[in-house]
């Protein structure tokens, strides 16, 4: 019978793993040039060695076996993750900043319309952000807070929230907070990326949300 430390380890590497959109198979990758098998881990068909279970946190997310295995140890920020992981995501979320028939449309655009009347100490999860956004982007799982339009604008308060999806699921995420509101200049620059009819489209579904 597994002992507890090694299931929390398996359910708190998933969490991780799927906060950040990552595949197993992905994981593998990264985990490549350490000649480390990550797949199945999960599911419990693969043993967790010493080797492993201190590899996986500092090579995919940066940080140290002995923090990442605590209770309150939370997601790191993007930007603080190591380069190959940012790289392998930015990968696979290239093809979602194409939205509609119009052509290109910057992520960042779209999250600055959201986020337009949040207020200074507002807090939220990304989630919430993400799950408003038009489809292929309300498919990814990261946001760059601190590139572009978005810098500046949002600090992790490194204390993360357990919430429950529609299909019962449970997921844990970081707990962002405004720490600068959206200001005329900024939210004029940001709808110059969008055609008029499609700004237009976008903010009438928020009002229905």
């Amino acid at each position: 019978m597994e002992n507890s430390s090694e299931g929390k380890f398996r359910e708190k590497a998933k969490i991780f793993r799927l906060h950040f959109n990552l595949s197993e198979e992905d994981i593998d990758q990264l985990l490549k040039g350490k000649d480390l098998v990550y797949s199945k881990v999960e599911s419990g068909k693969r043993t967790i060695t010493l080797e492993l279970a201190e590899s996986y946190p500092f090579v995919i997310f940066g940080i140290d076996y002995c923090v990442f295995k605590r209770d309150e140890t939370t997601f790191p920020e993007y930007e603080k993750l190591p380069l190959a992981t940012r790289e392998l995501i930015e990968s696979k979320s290239n093809a979602g900043n194409k939205v509609g028939s119009k052509g290109t449309k910057n992520k960042a655009s779209y999250v600055v319309i959201v986020i337009k009347d949040f207020k200074e100490g507002h807090k939220f999860i990304k989630s919430e952000i993400i799950s408003v956004l038009p489809s292929p982007l309300n498919l990814e799982k990261s946001i760059d807070w601190n590139k572009g339009l978005l810098k500046g604008l949002v600090k992790n308060t490194n204390t993360s929230k357990n919430w429950v999806d529609e299909n019962g699921k449970k997921h844990r995420e970081a707990i962002y907070e405004m720490i600068k509101e959206v200001d005329v200049k900024l939210l004029e620059k940001a709808k110059k990326s969008f055609d008029q009819e499609a700004l237009k489209e976008f903010e009438e579904k928020l009002r229905e949300k």
